[in-house]
């Protein structure tokens, strides 16, 4: 039997040019057919595989090959019969589609312009395979770099075999850090776990506070809880510095600038300790380090946070005041407020008011954030981890989130010769856009991409091979927003020549002559393996019983107070308010410092955020039908910006910087203050006018803590055009 570990945040990170497909669906929407049953009829069982809180359970029933239904799985009490508006086709918007790659494809035009010509698996695999070998012999392992992320979280298809095969070569470790090892390492500083109040229980919070969330958007299924609490009295209050859905469906929605939350959690607690509104027992049993606190909180007055947020002093009074009165309460934190420059002190402050007011002690109150350290606990990794001759790997890191500098730096040595990128998108999602891009142009990278579409980082590739969708291959899910376990059951053969990922790493190494067994274990055997395990959470959860329902909710307490007492998983079992081993001991809020000459140039503060309603991230952003239902991007400007600007709604600007340009359209409204522009991620920017999109404008500076991406700290101008 193996042993169970706890993993960290960045750990459990880690994790068509052929005619017509001759299989699948009829047409958009998909329509459930009955009557259908027979011999060759099978219902499976699967999970999105995507990088959201929700993990929702569906089930997929297929005739002779062929899927009849796609459906959620109504069993599930937190999917509850239904998918996200993202995925609710994700059949025809993927498995299916008439411009999937189904075969390997060579590049034949410049790099960038996605020129492609089909060859055969034996013929790309020697080629890459010869490549590398030149690379590895030449400059060793380190010349090549992995590059992937939360395109594919599955543990089998997003982590095991990928990390294998690039510890074995001896490549460049990557550094997953661009989204959650911010929040998670501010967390962890005060609670030492992120593990706090779960989702389902949020139905007994009577005063809820969304801090830098939009669940509506990106948490779909938590937000009938919240509404279910709403109807039994709770008052729902966002903070966030753009008026998202959320924030127009609230009770009260709290627009302080950009990047100051670390800032506001502090005045709070000044308001909190100065009118003697925290629960000293709480504090006295079960914290350390108020005294230290209590000195530190004085410089963040309500008048000195009003000048840093730019909220009335009374905005923070009322705040304070009726979150420390009201119980249970609640705050919700995810990852957006993470991309600052003070997104770890942030979290780690937020994390402390809980504590100061004793919401830990009922059910529903404290802080709820991530879960994914109960899978830690509950599941095998011995079969996720790397294997022990190759598991401690001394090769260089390189940050993900500075990939255009690691790709165009003259003196990194070794250079960059080789990439891989799998489960990404990098020319999209990551900072830095035109830096990327340069990089990516260089005539000597051997770029190498796994995907299911000719992305915008495809189109630079040398080669790319055809993935496989999820409903083609096995996977175990586990999730970072919810309890909830997940099986992936194939429901279909491969379409085309489409592998799985780990196959093309299970025949690069053969092609490469590898011998080492753990190179070659087939991805059943490790689903199977990672169920093997004795922990209290998994009992009763088994290969078999997970086939037959599809999901299972890990054996945890019904009733889930975990810091009633106390019991922080810190040294001393207290909430740290007061961290000596960290520096600074305590958080505090520090401005990007700009020249008077940069505040002149570029006068607005940019915000990039996930706020469209069809697409996840990057995926499912070049589908036809779903640009023309989410729209042209736009750009929001306060009225009195416009005004100043001579813009109108609906004109035609340039949003730019040193990094970049977009060329969108401006939308006039009250979405965010003055002085402060938005923009939203996700759109590629080969299918949008200019030819650029958010993160051509974005810094790829990092932030204070866990070596996060201050994204949100960007300047920009704005021009009618």
């Amino acid at each position: 039997m193996s042993n169970q570990k706890d993993i960290d945040r960045r750990t459990f990170l880690e994790l068509g040019v052929q005619g017509t497909i001759g299989l699948g669906l009829s047409a958009i929407p998909l329509i459930s057919i009955s009557g259908c049953a027979g011999n060759n009829t099978q219902t499976v069982h699967g999970a999105c595989y995507h990088d959201c809180p929700d993990r929702c359970s569906w089930k997929v029933t297929t005739l002779n090959n062929e899927i009849q239904e796609f459906q959620a799985s109504s069993d599930n009490p937190f999917t509850a019969g239904k998918l996200c508006t993202k995925m609710v086709n994700f059949p025809n918007d993927v498995t299916f589609h008439p411009d999937r790659v189904l075969t390997p494809l060579k590049r034949v035009g410049k790099k960038g312009e996605g020129k492609f010509e089909p060859l055969s698996w034996e013929t790309a695999l020697s080629e890459v395979s010869s490549k590398l070998s030149s690379i590895i012999s030449r400059k060793g392992g380190e010349a090549i770099l992995p590059y992937s992320f939360g395109g594919n979280q599955g543990l089998v298809q997003g982590k095991a075999f990928p990390n294998r095969f690039f510890a074995h070569i001896g490549a460049s470790q990557l550094e997953r850090t661009i989204c959650g090892d911010t929040a998670v390492a501010g967390v962890m500083a005060t609670n030492g776990q992120t593990t706090g109040v779960l989702p389902e229980d949020i139905i007994y919070s009577q005063y809820i506070i969304l801090w830098g969330t939009n669940p509506v958007l990106s948490n779909q299924h938590l937000w009938p809880f919240i509404q279910q609490a709403k109807s039994k009295g709770a008052k729902i209050v966002v903070i966030d510095p753009f008026q998202s859905q959320t924030a127009v469906e609230a009770d009260w929605h709290i627009q302080p600038l950009p990047g100051t939350d670390t800032a506001l959690a502090l005045g709070m607690m000044n308001v909190i300790l100065s009118e003697n509104l925290q629960d000293q027992d709480y504090i006295d049993q079960y914290t350390l380090g108020i005294q230290e606190l209590t000195e530190h909180v004085q410089k963040y007055s309500p008048k000195e946070v009003a000048k840093i947020t730019g909220l009335k002093e009374q905005t923070i009074f009322t705040l304070a005041r009726e979150y420390a009165k009201a119980a249970p309460t609640l705050i919700r934190v995810l990852i957006g407020m993470e991309h600052q420059a003070n997104g770890g002190s942030a979290f780690r402050a937020i994390a402390m008011l809980p504590a100061l007011t004793g919401a830990w002690r009922e059910l529903g109150g404290g802080l709820m954030h991530m879960t994914y350290e109960l899978f830690g606990q509950a599941l095998n990794w011995d079969k996720i981890n790397l294997p022990a001759p190759i598991a401690k790997p001394s090769t260089r890191s390189i940050n993900m989130i500075q990939l255009g500098q690691a790709l165009t730096d003259t003196v990194l040595e070794p250079p960059i010769e080789a990439l891989f990128v799998f489960n990404s998108n990098p020319v999209v999602t990551t900072p830095n856009q035109n830096l990327i891009i340069q990089g990516l142009e260089r005539e000597d990278l051997l770029t190498v991409v796994l995907e299911h579409f000719v992305t915008d980082t495809a189109r630079y590739a040398d080669y790319v091979f055809p993935a496989t969708s999820v409903l083609e291959n096995w996977d175990i899910l586990t999730s970072w927003g919810t309890p909830y376990l997940n099986i992936n059951q194939p429901a279909i053969k491969p379409i085309g020549e489409a592998k799985p990922n780990t196959e093309f790493f299970r025949l690069l190494a053969q092609e490469m002559g590898f011998k080492e067994e753990y190179l070659y274990e087939p991805d059943i055997d490790i689903v199977k393996s990672v169920l093997d395990s004795e922990h209290e959470y998994l009992q009763g959860i088994t290969f078999e019983s997970l086939k037959k329902t599809g999901w299972a909710r890990l054996n945890i307490p019904a009733k889930w107070i975990p810091h009633a007492e106390g019991n922080f998983n810190t040294p001393s079992g207290k909430c740290q308010l007061y961290n000596p081993d960290i520096e600074p001991a305590l958080p505090g809020y520090t401005p990007v410092k700009y020249s008077a000459e940069e505040l002149a140039t570029y006068p607005f503060h940019l915000l990039t955020i996930k706020s469209t309603r069809n697409f996840l991230n990057s995926s499912h952003a070049n589908l036809d039908y779903l640009i023309e239902k989410e729209g042209n991007p736009v750009v929001d400007i306060s009225e009195q910006d416009a005004e100043i600007k001579g813009i109108k709604d609906g004109d035609q600007v340039k949003v730019f910087n040193q990094r970049g340009e977009v060329i969108l359209k401006a939308r006039i409204r009250k979405k965010v203050r003055q002085g402060v522009v938005c923009l939203p991620q996700g759109f590629w920017p080969s299918l949008t006018k200019g030819g650029s999109s958010a993160n051509a404008l974005t810094d790829d500076m990092l932030t204070d803590m866990g070596g996060g991406a201050a994204i949100q700290e960007a300047r920009v101008d704005i021009l009618k055009i």
